[in-house]
């Protein structure tokens, strides 16, 4: 990028639920529900804060089932049908200086956008096919983290039942492994009352329920460099449903939160843009029995608080740190509260 251009001019923001995406799911209904909801959050506020950037434009795609977007882009291209969906995502990559892909895990989704973008030449402000596809499979991420010595939970696949016999009597979470917010988490009392089609479900996972704080942590990145930013209070109903968040958390946990982010990011493959971590904080002090939950490739609803509380353009931070440059964040409030309604 030249010295005299430190921004790209241009930036296509990919949001899949509100873009099209679901088109290419079998069966899938038009957008809808919490999915919804947290899609067209994020890709609002980013594109705000990337429209507020002097002399950038956004494009986006929309969902032909949807209302015009209510978001600050200059741009919408109308989707209608995956042959549809693919053809102007080419086009939105190729008429642009650079591209951020947000979409939800499951069905391969965020990873087959990440590598339709490298093939349509993108430079990318989010993780590329690599980290996606390592992150984006919670099996293979836990099984990373426990040879890297990471923190994290002890997760087995449900349809090996002699693995996890030892959960029949304490309460547990189940979740796909390709899942993608709350989507498809459950909490159970006890391991024995799994029964019926998910104890042959050969992608779901098991897992003991950790008790604690529920943090989320975002991370700007640029190969080796990170960034951590302000770590937030997940808002979670009994059932495990995220609502959204509180920040920014006592500097004590704080301080733990950055931590495990840094040492579970640290053992991942480089990357480049926007992720965020899942955690659990646990009772003890010093943070001994602090886990890391899953790890989003991708832009987070965090970003929504994250972006009330702090001073910066959120949205420039990310491409000051891709581009190499100093960021150091400034928190200007004293307490956010948001909701994804």
């Amino acid at each position: 990028m030249a010295s005299h251009d430190p921004y790209p001019r241009s930036v296509f923001v990919y949001e899949l639920i509100t873009g099209g995406g679901l088109y290419s799911v079998p069966g899938a209904p038009a957008p809808s529900g919490s999915l919804l909801k947290e899609g067209t959050a994020m890709l609002a506020a980013v594109v705000e804060d990337l429209a507020a950037i002097d002399g950038v434009s956004v494009t986006v795609l929309r969902d032909a089932r949807l209302p015009p977007l209510s978001v600050a882009s200059e741009k919408q291209i109308t989707v209608e049908g995956p042959e549809g969906e693919r053809t102007a995502f080419r086009e939105a990559v190729q008429s642009t200086d650079a591209t951020l892909v947000i979409a939800p895990e499951f069905d391969g989704l965020h990873l087959a956008r990440t590598q339709w973008a490298e093939e349509d030449g993108a430079s990318l402000i989010s993780p590329d096919s690599a980290f996606v596809e390592l992150a984006s499979c919670k099996w293979k991420c836990f099984q990373h983290w426990r040879d890297a010595s990471v923190p994290t939970i002890d997760t087995f696949r449900v349809v090996d039942r002699a693995s996890w016999e030892h959960l029949l009597d304490v309460p547990v979470v189940t979740k796909p492994a390709d899942g993608a917010g709350s989507e498809g988490v459950l909490s159970w009392n006890a391991g024995f009352e799994l029964n019926g089609p998910l104890l042959s479900g050969e992608t779901y996972l098991i897992q003991p329920k950790i008790f604690g704080d529920a943090i989320s942590c975002a991370v700007l990145g640029n190969g080796p460099d990170l960034v951590l930013l302000p770590a937030a209070f997940q808002t979670l109903d009994k059932d495990l449903k995220y609502h959204g968040g509180c920040l920014p958390i006592p500097p004590e946990l704080n301080m733990r939160a950055h931590r495990l982010a840094a040492q579970a990011i640290r053992s991942m493959p480089p990357f480049r843009g926007y992720v965020g971590l899942d955690m659990i904080l646990g009772p003890c002090p010093e943070g001994k029995e602090d886990v890391v939950v899953e790890l989003n490739p991708r832009l987070t609803s965090s970003y929504v608080g994250l972006r009330l509380l702090l001073k910066n353009n959120l949205a420039q931070a990310m491409f000051d740190v891709a581009a190499g440059r100093d960021f150091v964040p400034k928190v200007g409030c004293g307490k956010v509260d948001f909701e994804i309604l």
